[in-house]
């Protein structure tokens, strides 16, 4: 990719949320003028990690699970597995800490324990399981022993979800409902009238599009959050749920905002259009006070960074040049690794940054 691509002129900063106790002190991140440092590859995360660990997912001698790890969470003895085995087809699994299968949580279905479509999932301080089923409205509740509790009534859908210190669940509303984009704390009834409202995004959703999920990612320092296409990171306090921190990536002149899709309607060919002249961040995945790495769509593709704050260079590779990067979990960047053939298994490399 030519060196153009990497380079963004100007600024533009948006309208981001309301609420939160450190959203006004804004830090911005200037990538539209760092240098481009090149090719980012595996082999330069590796250079960085003080640590790396290679786990594969393996079910005895079944090499079709999991199918396509869609989101791995941690624990001190677990790796949970939200496992995509098709088009509304979900199953939960939950793998030793060494890749070995321990368990297929539930099964597909409507009865007690059952799920429909899985958006998210997480694990709470007691070591307790809680998936949300945003097919069916619901939330399941498993215990620290895998063993199905019961299900509760969600009168909202999630997109994201993590538990703070103190039992009350971090949420992030689905992009579709029909209240803004936002972030919450509620405990694990769910309820709309006891949920507090941390962030509140000042656009509705767009009716036709989504442009990402976004993120929540449990770091040393707090939960990590952005939500597409909003140009805003926020840091969250895993103990008190404030907001101790807002970061704005500035990426230039070709920003994506609003304004660019707000009467786009269903008009599939002027969308495809639109992404291929804008770029705007996917996801935030680490951010220190020395570096920045996550995803961008920028120009049409999927493409993955890493900001050099120091050096102000900035460094960008596709899932061609290098593993898919899944997510980070208190300062483990972890890429997924497809098998090549069918006889092996999903592999997880585990990188240590700080």
């Amino acid at each position: 990719m030519a060196a153009a691509a990497f380079l963004f002129a100007g600024a533009v900063l948006l309208a981001g949320c309301s609420g939160g106790n450190g959203k006004d002190r804004i830090e911005i991140i200037d990538l539209s003028g760092y240098e481009n440092g090149g090719m980012l590859t595996d082999r330069m995360l590796d250079s960085m990690a003080q640590e790396i660990r290679v786990i594969e997912l393996t079910a005895g001698e079944d090499l079709t699970v999991p199918v396509y790890p869609e989101r791995i969470k941690f624990t001190a003895d677990r790796i949970y597995v939200l496992d995509n085995q098709g088009p509304r087809k979900w199953q939960m699994l939950a793998f030793d800490r060494n890749g070995k299968l321990v368990q297929k949580i539930g099964r597909q279905g409507r009865g007690p324990g059952e799920y429909f479509v899985i958006s998210d999932f997480a694990v709470a301080p007691d070591g307790s399981l809680w998936i949300n089923d945003a097919g069916m409205g619901n939330m399941l509740h498993y215990s620290s022993n895998l063993e199905y509790v019961d299900t509760y009534p969600a009168p909202y859908d999630l997109e994201n979800m993590e538990f703070l210190d103190n039992g009350e669940v971090l949420a992030q509303i689905s992009h579709w409902d029909s209240s803004l984009v936002d972030i919450a704390l509620t405990d694990t009834l769910f309820r709309i009238e006891g949920r507090r409202e941390l962030l509140r995004y000042s656009h509705g959703p767009h009716p036709v599009y989504s442009f990402g999920d976004g993120s929540l990612c449990p770091t040393p320092d707090g939960y990590l959050h952005n939500h597409p296409i909003d140009p805003d990171v926020y840091l969250i306090d895993a103990g008190s749920g404030n907001i101790t921190r807002h970061y704005r990536i500035d990426l230039g002149h070709d920003a994506l905002t609003y304004d660019d899709i707000a009467g786009l309607g269903d008009d599939d060919m002027r969308y495809i259009e639109i992404l291929k002249e804008h770029v705007y961040l996917s996801r935030i995945l680490l951010l220190t006070d020395s570096i920045v790495i996550g995803q961008l769509a920028e120009y049409g593709e999927d493409v993955y960074f890493l900001a050099d704050r120091n050096s102000r260079t900035v460094y960008k590779g596709s899932s061609g040049s290098m593993g898919l990067l899944s997510d980070c979990r208190d300062g483990w960047l972890i890429s997924k690794v497809i098998p090549e053939n069918t006889d092996n298994h999903y592999k997880l490399v585990l990188r240590k940054i700080q």
